[in-house]
């Protein structure tokens, strides 16, 4: 385990650290193809500790299935959205300062998805934040270069309040790495709520979690869409992997509060999420207010991990709604971006018929709004009904109703993106699909996956999980 985790670092941190230099030294730009040998070798390492479990590095970073799958999906996700930038981004002079940005921030997803040191985690997530910050820009437009400052400015601030959490939370269980914590002392309760309560708002900041959303509707709606692809789809896992590995330890000392603060942020982050994207003409910025929504179906399930008799299902479903979310929105968002290189605007009006312009694409977009939506067989309905809002059935069944009331909701904007694509007049434009088009190519990959899982390998993925 420990060759495979050097083998990592070797592996993304040198690519990254010297494809810029190459390009320069080359003339052409090899950047591209080496993160995509990069990533699908990452994706074998990964693959090589499927079962595995144990710490390493003196107890510094921590294996098991769990974070193993996650980084799995993470690396699967980075993977497609480096080929469909060979396309996207292959006219950008900032490309191979991107590649190596994208290669260093998939490193240090995994260190944050196996962490189980404080140092380790504040290193990672430094790595990662900074990474995030200057992809977001990359593009060096109006649009981008403005939702850049507002995620790094707001960024700032979450960082600090990571910090100051680990402090308080350090100070009361005497030790640096991430250990179950089952009670404390009545006059250090307080204290340990407020670290948690710091932690969480830190982590809820990359999740998207209202009220510290703030900045996600600009970013996800304003940056070029393949930044947004990993950025959402992958640079999101962080968030995940923190709240399992730093919080999940914790709760035992604090389930009662844990469950009350959970269950009040996910109700107001769904509903706020999907209203708010009810109102949006831009596909793009609804797709960034239903991510909001979705951290919201994620805040159900780390509000179920208080009970003991609900956790086992909770995970589970952390993990098939990490699968349905990556490749729902990494699939969505290049799609967008493909919309958008083939001329079209990003709004409802200007998605007018496209579907049936794009008969590919549009038919497979369609496949991963509907796994959002969670319409059944598709892998957004096991992840989100039978798995996320079944774990808080036994212990709050309001909760699991209110779940269901916003899929309810969000059923409201998705079926408007369907509607525009494929029953309103298309536009009388000359495009078609073509063999280049590699975003196609993603859009099939992402769509058979949510079909096939859903349709029978979702036992399959709860094998890897445990």
């Amino acid at each position: 385990m420990e060759m495979v985790i050097w083998s990592l670092m070797v592996l993304l941190g040198g690519i990254g650290l010297v494809v810029p230099t190459l390009d320069y030294l080359k003339g052409t730009k090899v950047s591209p193809y080496l993160a995509l040998i990069a990533t699908a070798l990452a994706a074998v390492l990964i693959g090589l500790l499927i079962g595995k479990s144990g710490t390493l590095f003196d107890g510094t970073i921590r294996v098991d299935p769990l974070a193993t799958y996650l980084a799995l999906i993470a690396t699967v996700g980075a993977f497609l959205v480096t080929f469909a930038s060979l396309v996207q981004v292959k006219e950008w002079n900032t490309s191979p300062s991107l590649y190596s940005l994208l290669l260093l921030a998939l490193l240090g997803v995994y260190f944050v998805l196996y962490v189980n040191d404080a140092s380790v985690l504040v290193a990672a997530w430094a790595l990662v934040a900074v990474a995030s910050y200057v992809l977001v820009g990359i593009k060096k437009d109006e649009d981008s270069l403005e939702a850049t400052a507002k995620y790094a400015l707001m960024g700032v601030a979450s960082s600090s309040l990571l910090i100051f959490g680990i402090a308080l939370v350090l100070g009361i269980v005497k030790t640096s790495t991430f250990q179950v914590l089952n009670s404390v002392p009545i006059g250090l309760k307080t204290t340990l709520l407020l670290g948690v309560l710091m932690l969480v708002a830190a982590f809820g900041f990359k999740l998207g979690v209202v009220p510290f959303h703030g900045w996600l509707p600009d970013v996800y709606g304003g940056a070029h869409p393949i930044i947004v692809s990993f950025v959402a789809g992958v640079i999101k896992l962080i968030s995940i992997g923190a709240f399992l590995r730093v919080l999940q330890p914790l709760i035992p000392a604090v389930a009662n509060d844990w469950f009350l603060i959970m269950a009040f942020l996910s109700i107001i982050t769904m509903f706020y999420g999907n209203l708010a994207a009810l109102v949006q003409k831009n596909v793009q910025r609804m797709m960034a207010y239903s991510s909001i929504a979705q951290a919201g179906y994620f805040l159900i399930a780390f509000a179920a991990l208080a009970y003991s008799d609900s956790q086992a299902l909770a995970l589970e479903g952390i993990g098939l709604h990490v699968t349905t979310y990556v490749l729902a929105k990494v699939g969505i968002f290049v799609g967008l971006a493909y919309f958008a290189r083939k001329g079209f605007d990003l709004t409802l009006e200007g998605l007018s018929g496209v579907g049936r312009k794009l008969p590919l694409s549009g038919t497979f977009m369609t496949v991963l709004v509907l796994s959002l939506m969670g319409m059944p067989p598709l892998i957004g309905f096991w992840s989100k009904f039978m798995y996320i809002f079944y774990s808080v059935m036994n212990v709050a069944p309001w909760l699991a109703f209110l779940g269901i009331v916003n899929s309810g909701i969000s059923v409201g904007y998705y079926a408007q993106v369907i509607r525009y694509l494929f029953f309103t007049d298309p536009p009388e434009v000359d495009v078609k699909e073509e063999e280049p088009d590699l975003e196609v190519y993603v859009l099939t990959i992402t769509a058979v996956l949510t079909v096939l899982l859903g349709l029978g390998l979702v036992d399959v993925i709860i094998a890897l999980l445990s």
